[in-house]
């Protein structure tokens, strides 16, 4: 059996969800001509060679006939220049650069560079550089979208269902029934024939099954392996008749009891070989929400919840998992006065966040009653306690919605929990 999937490397949730927030961040920001550079650096690419490739756009912009466009964008490489000095190697996963005139308002003349540099979530195969009126973003996004994919057999004699585990998500392709008639009364030559007449609708069945199943998954490009479950002896009589293609026979990683059949065997299938597949967001999201409830069912003290209690556990260094919903809409902005140093702390959901930084514009400071009181720092909650949770050591998890578990910790928990290393008095 190919053991290779369960010994990925976990994928950083807290890192896929800080790239997510840039690319929505980017995907506003707008140049009025093509001002707006993406470079894409893979691993194996030197810093010089970038360097070098960045210095002949530099020449290449000067026959630029606008005198603003030209200056917006070699302020644009200059920037990166100046950056990748700083620079001695690539990153294993590589390295993605943006930089760009942000204009400031309507008018050609207000553009403000802008300079971004991300450690993408995956790797980059190819050195790209990309010069627009927007950054190329979909290089990025693609890297987030999630490819490892298994293919989920749930075969019976009289009902089968085919479907595949992706990401957080469960899908059933399809749905079988055989129409093979169990019983039959009569005995002697009828018998036989009627014996003889199923045996022949039953391999029929699966190799009904085998064409579906050749046609949907050659077509994954990310196949990890197919999992086959069912009652009796149907899923072994399946494998058997090899009906299915030999790249798809290669790719079986194991065939499992289970006690149902069709669509109801899919739930139990994903159960039974979850440990096979351990990387997978969906079976995560599971295991680490079904280790919180354990917790709560046995009052063990080493569930909690909520926003102070899971500040206080992780200021303790308490916390061994936290369990974030990446529908948490709160943010905390730290607000400061220039004049006495002054700074306070505030939690607001994302609703009101726009109404509080107009507001602080008018504020004045608490302490000193100077106007020099502004907001300095905004961050998404989520950052903030995984960025905390991240330096303890601390394992992070961030729940979709999708799944069961997730919605139950977004609507029963308020999105934030956390399993504990031990217990502590609030």
């Amino acid at each position: 059996m190919d053991m290779s999937s369960a010994t990925k490397k976990k994928p950083n949730d807290l890192k896929i969800y800080k790239t997510k927030q840039l690319i929505e961040d980017l995907k506003s920001k707008k140049g009025f001509h093509t001002e707006l550079i993406s470079v894409y650096i893979p691993h194996d690419r030197k810093i010089s060679d970038v360097t070098n490739h960045l210095k002949n756009e530099v020449s290449e912009s000067q026959n630029i006939k606008s005198k603003l466009t030209r200056k917006n964008v070699l302020d644009s490489i200059s920037s990166l220049l100046g950056q990748l000095k700083n620079i001695k190697e690539v990153p294993e996963s590589g390295l993605v650069m943006f930089s760009g005139a942000i204009p400031q308002s309507n008018t050609p003349g207000t553009e403000k560079n802008e300079l971004y540099i991300v450690e993408p979530p995956d790797r980059v195969t190819t050195f790209r550089y990309h010069c627009a009126s927007e950054f190329l973003l979909w290089p990025l996004e693609e890297m987030l979208t999630s490819k490892e994919t298994y293919g989920l057999l749930v075969i019976g004699r009289k009902e089968s269902a085919v479907g595949y585990i992706k990401g957080n998500t469960i899908e059933v392709v399809k749905e079988f029934t055989s129409g093979i008639h169990s019983k039959h009364s009569a005995g002697g030559q009828s018998q036989r024939r009627f014996e003889r007449l199923n045996e022949e609708a039953e391999i029929a069945f699966y190799r009904r099954i085998s064409d579906t199943v050749n046609e949907i998954f050659l077509g994954f490009e990310d196949l990890q392996g197919i999992f086959i479950g069912g009652p009796g002896p149907s899923k072994e009589k399946f494998v058997k008749d090899e009906s299915l293609d030999y790249r798809l026979r290669d790719k079986i990683l194991d065939v499992v009891d289970i006690g149902y059949s069709g669509v109801e065997g899919i739930r139990a299938l994903i159960e039974k070989v979850k440990e096979q597949m351990e990387n997978v967001k969906y079976i995560r999201e599971k295991e680490a929400m079904q280790s919180f409830m354990k917790e709560v069912s046995n009052e063990s003290g080493l569930a909690t919840y909520g926003l102070e209690e899971i500040q206080r556990a992780l200021n303790y260094g308490a916390v061994d998992t936290l369990l974030l919903s990446e529908k948490l809409d709160t943010y905390k902005i730290k607000l400061g006065c220039t004049n006495c140093e002054y700074s306070e702390i505030r939690i607001v959901k994302e609703k009101i966040l726009e109404k509080i930084k107009g507001d602080a514009q008018e504020e004045i400071c608490p302490k000193c009653s100077s106007n020099s009181f502004k907001i300095i720092e905004i961050n998404s909650i989520i950052e903030d306690l995984g960025e905390i949770a991240e330096s303890t050591g601390t394992n992070v998890e961030i729940l979709s919605t999708e799944t069961e578990e997730g919605e139950m910790l977004n609507s029963t928990f308020g999105g934030i929990a956390a399993i504990l290393r031990y217990k502590i008095d609030y």
